[in-house]
């Protein structure tokens, strides 16, 4: 019989943690370790964080197996922006049976409800700047680094609920794409750039350890104002940018954490991240967590890193519109494919990507024909309230 109690003691978390290696166990491409850590996101959060942020986690059983599990999630601070009544779910994990999905989400559900909230939308883990949505196309690929890696049948499960897809979006996946840009093919364009960059007065330079704080907060006001008018938007406040860039801090390439500047006035950011999950594979070998994390470090950080991690994920190009040099976004990407190829790596995957971005229309990728390498989808339901 299937029972979902919610989580509160430290065996209830053991439960819920426990849910990721049953559900993994045959899968592949299953990384050995959760890639999200529960600890920092959902069970003990900055204290800035769980004052915005209310959450409750639930797990399902079978007798005393831990099959299944989901947080509902609060968040005050997109529901106080937008005046949506919405909740979300995440960090969903479920065996292939519909009796175990459907108790989770029924649970996660009325928690909302009670909480005044009418519509349920996710997977938020726990909000769209960490982790967002479910794959929904071929799964059988490492998952790549900070994005969803699930088993097919959980967008069969939120279908059966009545959840609706709101939201696609996607990876684009480019080999050598510095290589290409400098080929006969993008002649024309590469020409092009070099007469525009080199009039240009955009400098670039990495983020600073000494100057951490400073620059993360740079990043925090480009991306507030970048992505003002993107769906699902609420500002990014400084705890959790904080909070997700030192999550972050141990995998990062700070060759590849690119801020452009006009006349010294920061104008955008792109940030390539190497993709670690190839270490994190390799590493399985090892029997204990602490050893898997370090030697996942240490391909990462080693000079024969590109023997192992040959890709980069990257994400969160910040632009600021009222930049007088229009030309930056083209020069920021280009100077993040240049030094993608100087640093070793041959594969480069953006995500998350909606088709209309200005990342895909600004790229001179977009007019290589080309879909998307993964897909992934948010869900929503109306929910009956409290």
């Amino acid at each position: 019989m299937i029972s979902v109690v919610p989580v509160r003691s430290t065996a209830d978390w053991k439960d819920f943690a426990a849910v990721y290696a049953t559900v993994y166990a045959d899968d592949p491409h299953g990384l050995p370790d959760e890639p999200i850590d529960i600890g920092a996101t959902l069970r003990s959060p900055a204290t800035e964080l769980r004052g915005v942020r209310m959450t409750q986690a639930f797990v399902a059983l079978d007798g005393l197996r831990p099959v299944g599990r989901v947080a509902a999630i609060h968040d005050t601070a997109f529901t106080s922006y937008t005046g949506e009544s919405i909740g979300f779910f995440g960090f969903y994990e479920c065996v292939d049976d519909y009796t175990v999905a459907e108790a989770l989400l029924d649970a996660a559900s009325s928690w909302l409800a009670e909480r005044g909230l009418a519509t349920m939308a996710g997977p938020f883990s726990p909000s769209m700047f960490y982790s967002a949505g479910v794959l929904v196309d071929d799964a059988d690929k490492l998952p790549l680094i900070g994005m969803p890696h699930n088993p097919l049948y959980y967008a069969v499960q939120l279908e059966k609920w009545g959840m609706a897809a709101i939201k696609d979006f996607y990876s684009y996946r480019f080999d050598e794409p510095y290589e290409l840009f400098c080929s006969p093919t993008f002649a024309r364009h590469k020409q092009l750039y070099d007469r525009v960059s080199a009039r240009s007065e955009v400098t670039f330079r990495t983020m600073s350890y000494r100057t951490l704080r400073r620059d993360a907060e740079i990043v925090r006001e480009l991306y507030n104002t970048t992505f003002r008018d993107f769906w699902g938007f609420s500002p990014l406040s400084r705890a959790e940018m904080w909070d997700l860039l030192k999550m972050m801090l141990p995998v990062l390439d700070r060759e590849l954490t690119l801020l452009a500047e006009y006349r010294g006035k920061p104008v955008a950011f792109f940030m390539g991240i190497p993709d670690a999950n190839q270490a994190m594979a390799r590493a399985s070998r090892h029997r204990t967590r602490l050893m898997r994390d370090l030697s996942t470090l240490r391909t990462v950080k080693g000079r024969k890193r590109t023997q192992v991690v040959d890709g980069v994920r990257v994400d969160m190009m910040l632009v600021d519109k009222d930049c007088p040099d229009r030309s930056v976004a083209s020069q920021i990407v280009v100077e993040m494919w240049r030094r993608v190829a100087e640093r070793g790596y041959t594969r480069m995957e953006g995500a998350p990507v909606l088709d209309d971005s200005e990342w895909m229309r600004g790229s001179v990728l977009s007019r290589v024909q080309m879909s998307p390498y993964r897909t992934y989808r948010i869900y929503s339901r109306e929910i009956a309230r409290g």
